[in-house]
């Protein structure tokens, strides 16, 4: 009874002109609101540049700055990362204006501030543009393409401070290890106009400038010009392992620049000319800064162990498996050469084998000596004869073991090791 008095009073309600106008405008007010929350999450969804999203909400202030920013973009020089910075190419005036009006609806979105910096540094305006940049970065510091903006027009204008704490918080924001911000720099580094501004800068940050620094390793910079470029502290740095002093060296390599290689290396290692005179670096097995190719590189595994000891190699080779126990890259120039070694310790009747080889590093790698070292108990002297061609710019020299039927494991002693050019005096061991 009661429900049915409610239904009546609701329909007395609706049939009265005033009740009837009542419900018009709720239903109207829903289906506002209705839509007003579809275009935003739409609009949060559907991509900026979604043709659907333009025909919903086509002047949403959010996708309009969305779209704004794409264009931005496109006037990026994709061979030249660093254009967004110099404000180089101007936007549509109408998305320019666009922007204007999307800025009054989202006043605390920092978009505006580096699109219109962008125009006003196409329009010559540097320092408007710079405080239009600095602005929206108080709004937003984690904006990368603000970030960056700044760092090449404060690179320009030789503001050093700002630009460094611009890369301090691009390289955290973008992890050191990012190749983007390195590839930046580093062409930053490569343009007469900002080079000497990010030399300086990168002074600021020894991870950051180790990053330019392998990126340019790893590129086509002549190893002059990285020379040049690095630091005190950077050139201290150049051997480590991660550095680009190893990264330089394996480039070089790669290109068949084997003498070029070995120079970086001696020089990145601070070695003497009397230190790599002799045609075999270390012969002496001693422990050293230099890494390889051209210092030693011994296995340890499964295929056995090769330990310097006292001057000497200490070899434990198991004899279940061929494969190379220590090896060496050398640079040896046209000319005939005599082998050397010593072994002490052995076993009889030993199955396996061990040899010292040296083969071109480079177009068939063609094996140039291959000595059979002494594996029956004792002491004992072997060496050979070798002759290398222009054709071979480098070598390598490798102890390698070679397994027989039935595993035969051989432990012994290598001492005295030297190559020397024929009719040169031998070495007194």
């Amino acid at each position: 009874m009661l429900r049915r008095k409610r239904h009546e009073a609701r329909l007395g309600a609706l049939s009265s002109p005033r009740g009837i106008i009542s419900a018009l405008v709720l239903a109207i007010a829903g289906l506002a609101l209705a839509w007003t929350s579809f275009q935003t999450t739409i609009t949060a969804v559907l991509p900026a540049q979604s043709p659907t999203l333009r025909s919903i909400a086509p002047h949403d202030a959010s996708a309009v700055l969305s779209r704004a920013i794409v264009e931005l973009a496109a006037t990026v020089d994709p061979r030249d990362p660093v254009s967004i910075g110099f404000g180089r190419k101007p936007l549509d005036p109408a998305t320019i204006a666009a922007v204007r009006r999307a800025a009054t609806q989202l006043p605390l979105d920092e978009r505006p501030y580096l699109l219109l910096g962008q125009q006003q540094l196409v329009d010559r305006q540097t320092d408007r543009g710079i405080r239009s940049l600095e602005a929206g970065q108080r709004l937003n510091p984690r904006n990368r393409l603000i970030h960056l903006a700044l760092l090449v027009q404060y690179l320009k204008i030789s503001r050093f401070g700002p630009a460094a704490a611009q890369m301090s918080v691009l390289s955290r924001l973008m992890n050191r290890t990012q190749p983007a911000i390195a590839i930046a720099l580093a062409q930053m580094v490569s343009m007469a106009e900002t080079a000497p501004a990010a030399k300086r800068a990168l002074r600021t940050d020894p991870d950051l400038e180790r990053s330019v620094l392998i990126t340019l390793a790893n590129g086509t910079t002549p190893p002059s010009e990285i020379f040049a470029l690095a630091s005190p502290r950077a050139l201290s740095d150049a051997g480590n392992r991660e550095s680009w002093g190893p990264a330089l060296v394996s480039r070089l390599i790669s290109a068949n620049r084997y003498t070029d290689a070995r120079q970086v290396w001696q020089r990145i290692y601070h070695l003497s000319e009397a230190a790599v005179a002799a045609p075999i670096f270390n012969p002496q097995f001693r422990t050293t800064l230099a890494s390889p190719p051209f210092d030693w590189t011994f296995t340890a595994g499964g295929l056995g162990a090769a330990d310097p000891e006292n001057g000497q190699l200490a070899i434990d080779y198991y004899g279940r498996d061929s494969g190379n126990l220590a090896s060496q890259t050398l640079v040896l120039s046209p000319g005939r050469y005599q082998i050397a070694f010593a072994t002490e310790g052995g076993k009889p009747n030993a199955a396996s084998r061990l040899f010292w080889t040296v083969a071109c590093a480079t177009g068939d790698k063609a094996v140039l000596a291959n000595v059979a070292a002494p594996t029956t108990p004792g002491s004992h002297r072997a060496g050979g004869a070798f002759a290398v061609s222009a054709a071979c710019p480098a070598q390598t020299l490798t102890l390698r073991g070679e397994a027989g039927e039935f595993p035969s494991p051989i432990s012994l002693t290598i001492k005295a090791l030297t190559i020397r050019a024929a009719g040169a005096p031998e070495a007194t061991p």
